[in-house]
């Protein structure tokens, strides 16, 4: 009879399977950024975390209660190195296929994803067969499997900047080659294969280290060697030569800035000013003529912004970069190509620029942001890094809060006409945030200019001819002579001056969002969603209503819209797979026996527990993404945020598994439910107070206070899934299993409802419909636990009896 508490190795195994999985799960979206774009990134995603689903399915016809402790150990050796051979198989064909297109095919990219498949296939009937075995080990082995997930999160950082690129993969593979050696009988060749595989993942790293990260790289579609290519947790940049252009930095798939030549001059001294340094629409803002002496750059990229201010003699310029590859370039790697940093008074900050301008206790003359988005992926789950806090109205609050008296906010976007929505939403944007301000006439606070369509050869020249379209703001009001000004400037860079004081409006609708009185009437006639975004639904870039989706079946569009667009498809057939997904599991689990003899009663305990799985996995996953994508704005880094969320989440949920079966011993589901329910209630009720969180200025006492809460809010949730398992493990000896694949299949579909729903109304709706679904739960939860307490009462009842089956099942047993 198995004892009470799990083997050592068992809790061990699990912990390396689960370790590994989230491991896979962080580092393959950052290999799928760079293959495909950041939509197609989650899109594979998803279709490779099925796998876990498929391994719960796969397994459910093992009766892992009744094997043997030899062959129930071998089984999961087996799965362990299987598990880590499939990575290494998976990594090698990864490596050896050719780089994808710019715009890959969902074919293509689905083929390329399904590359991974197997082993997750294998991992997923690990953790399933595990939890089968003994529903008293339920507690400790989910613990063990979340507090393995959440140290993952942390170390997947350090990883992802030690290891260099694909090469981060060989670890999953090594810790499920782990999982195989630990689990294996004495003296079986599942010992020597999992010590194998453990030995070729190992030299593989070591391998790849002592050749700088370039052992094991991606195929490229240039034939030229770049001059770097270096990953982090951010991102994979490539430096390649672009000649008397400069140097050009690709940020993973195409997104990329420019580094230009500024060498050091004869005698070693920091570069004087240059005139061409003052060329460029974007930087029109030194021409008001107002004092420019303390300037802060939003996002330098490869430094080029930092130049304008430089030669219009600044006191003190600011650059915030977010990635820290990008200020290791210039500030160490090719200091000496570009030695502006080098200028007294330049000063880089690794810090993401809302969160570092809001507690810099400095007041700017001039904060600008120059095409600031990338299209890198880093986050599993669906398209939250479409996320940008530096285009809501309550960024806007923040930047205009740090200016001077005279200060000037200026942001550059591409400007296209026969598509503008991106630049009247940057109007409406300003207009809305001077209101915020309590400026009510703001037509005499913004200035908006546009470079001509010929002036600016752009990469996108397909179907679009794009331009730059570059506002001005000030919470003081431009005066004539600065509009004059500017005016000059346009007529000598061919620009067009679109919006100023006293000169109307080139386009009506920009006068209308520019009055207080009919900006709402231009935002609700637009063909596109242009109101202002905010911190619930900070989504800038995507500018559809919901009303939309429908009509984007096939239109066309050009290059640059046409890449938001297609996310919002993927996201669309994402949606549809994970649902027909979901229920394809749900009724091959209903109509389904949950064991070789299950008396009715159980049955129905069965059924209702398939409600309360499918419940908890759509609740748990919409309150973690939910919380991201609150939080991805407070935070600022979106991989800090991703690993605040999900350490602090999945470390609190294991230790309120450990602890169900203690505190809910009576009380059950209904109890567990209670408190739960809960503390959902109270998180929204607290979700108007999230922004105090900004105002801590320590970042370790704010990601402090951060973790503490969402450890909070996993500590409760963790009670929901131990406590049903051990309502529904007595209905038969496949229960477990099927309900491990309903839980992840309402996963996969909850984080593209969660997407959905953050996208269209905001992240307090998301958490709100979590509660929905845990309210299911406790609804379907309560009704089993009922009739399970029923069927334990003695009196006839007749057995459901499954038909006689051969093979691995039977021969386990």
């Amino acid at each position: 009879m198995p004892s009470s508490a799990p083997p050592r190795a068992l809790a061990f195994g699990v912990a390396c399977v689960a370790g590994a999985m989230l491991l896979f799960e962080l580092a393959v979206t950052r290999l799928f950024s760079v293959l495909f774009f950041y939509h197609f990134s989650f899109f594979a995603i998803s279709l490779v975390m099925s796998g876990l689903v498929i391994g719960g399915i796969a397994s459910a016809r093992w009766n892992v209660r009744e094997m043997s402790e030899r062959a129930y150990l071998s089984r999961l050796s087996a799965l362990g190195w299987m598990f880590s051979a499939a990575m290494l198989a998976s990594l090698s064909i990864t490596l050896a296929l050719p780089a994808a297109g710019a715009t890959p095919s969902l074919t293509a990219v689905a083929l390329q994803a399904l590359v991974f498949l197997p082993g997750l296939v294998a991992a997923g009937s690990f953790l399933a067969a595990a939890f089968a075995r003994d529903k008293t080990w339920i507690g400790a082995l989910y613990a063990s499997d979340l507090i393995a997930a959440a140290c993952a999160c942390i170390g997947a950082i350090a990883l992802m900047r030690i290891v260099e690129g694909p090469a981060v993969l060989l670890v999953p593979s090594l810790l499920a080659a782990a999982a195989g050696l630990i689990t294996a009988p004495a003296r079986s060749l599942h010992r020597v294969a999992s010590a194998l595989l453990a030995a070729v993942a190992l030299i593989a790293l070591i391998a790849n280290a002592a050749a700088g990260g370039y052992l094991l790289h991606l195929a490229s579609a240039s034939r030229d060697k770049p001059l770097v290519d270096r990953w982090n947790d951010y991102s994979r940049i490539q430096v390649v030569d672009g000649g008397a252009d400069g140097r050009y930095i690709v940020i993973d798939k195409s997104a990329a800035t420019v580094m230009k030549h500024v060498p050091a001059e004869a005698d070693g001294g920091p570069p004087l000013a240059q005139a061409w340094w003052k060329a460029g629409p974007q930087y029109t803002v030194y021409r008001v003529g107002r004092p420019v002496a303390n300037v802060a750059i939003i996002g330098v990229g490869g430094g080029r912004d930092l130049l304008p201010p430089l030669a219009y003699e600044a006191a003190h310029v600011d650059g915030y970069e977010l990635n820290g590859i990008l200020v290791d370039l210039l500030q160490r790697e090719f200091v000496a190509y570009n030695a502006t940093v080098t200028r007294p008074e330049v000063s880089l900050i690794h810090q993401e620029a809302r969160v570092g301008i809001a507690h810099s206790g400095n007041k700017y003359d001039v904060i600008q942001a120059s095409l600031i988005d990338t299209w890198a992926a880093t986050s599993a789950g669906g398209f939250v890094l479409s996320e940008n806090g530096l285009y809501t109205r309550d960024g806007w609050r923040t930047f205009l809060s740090k200016l001077s008296d005279r200060g000037v906010l200026t942001m550059t976007r591409w400007y296209v006409p026969d598509a503008p929505a991106e630049t009247q939403r940057l109007v409406a944007l300003a207009a809305t945030a001077l209101g915020d301000a309590g400026i009510a006439d703001t037509r005499a606070h913004v200035m908006l200019i546009s470079s001509k369509r010929a002036d600016f050869n752009v990469a996108f020249t397909m179907k679009e001819v794009a331009a730059m379209g570059t506002i001005l703001v000030s919470k003081s009001p431009f005066a004539s002579e600065e509009v004059a000004r500017v005016k000059q400037a346009c007529a000598e860079q061919n620009m067009v001056l679109l919006a100023a004081p006293g000169i109307a409006a080139q386009y009506p609708v920009i006068d209308r969002l520019l009055d207080t009185a009919t900006r709402r009437q231009a935002i609700d006639s637009s063909p596109y969603n242009i109101a202002p975004p905010t911190d619930l639904q900070p989504y800038f870039f995507l500018q559809l209503r919901p009303s939309d989706v429908l009509k984007l079946s096939g239109k066309s569009f050009g290059p640059v819209t046409e890449i938001t667009f297609n996310g919002v498809r993927v996201l669309m057939l994402l949606g549809g797979c994970a649902l027909l997904l979901t229920l394809g599991i749900v009724l091959l689990s209903v109509t389904s026996l949950p064991g070789s003899a299950t008396r009715t009663s159980g049955l129905s305990v069965y059924r209702w527990m398939t409600l309360y799985f499918l419940a908890i996995g759509f609740g748990y996953i919409l309150v973690q993404l939910g919380l991201h994508q609150r939080l991805i704005i407070i935070v600022g880094h979106p991989t800090f945020a991703l690993s605040i969320v999900l350490f602090s989440m999945l470390l609190g949920t294991g230790i309120g598994a450990a602890s169900a079966s203690r505190l809910f011993e009576k009380r059950g589901i209904r109890g567990a439910g209670a408190a739960i329910l809960g503390a959902l209630l109270l998180l929204l009720l607290c979700f108007p107070a999230f922004p105090a969180f900004e105002q801590i200025e320590s970042q370790a006492v704010r990601l402090g206070a951060i973790g503490l809460m969402l450890g909070g809010v996993g500590f409760v949730l963790g009670f929901a899934f131990p406590l049903g398992i051990a309502t529904v493990a007595p209905t038969g000896e496949w229960a477990v299993q099927k309900m491990w694949a309903i839980n992840g299949a309402a996963s996969i579909a909850g984080s593209v409802l969660a997407a959905f729903i953050g996208l269209t109304l905001g992240s307090p709706f998301v958490i709100a419909a979590a509660f929905v679904c845990y309210a299911v739960a406790v609804i379907a939860g309560s009704v089993a636990e009922m009739k399970a307490r029923g069927a334990s009462s003695p009196g006839p009842e007749l057995a459901v009896v499954a038909p006689a089956r051969s093979g691995a099942s039977a021969a386990a047993r």
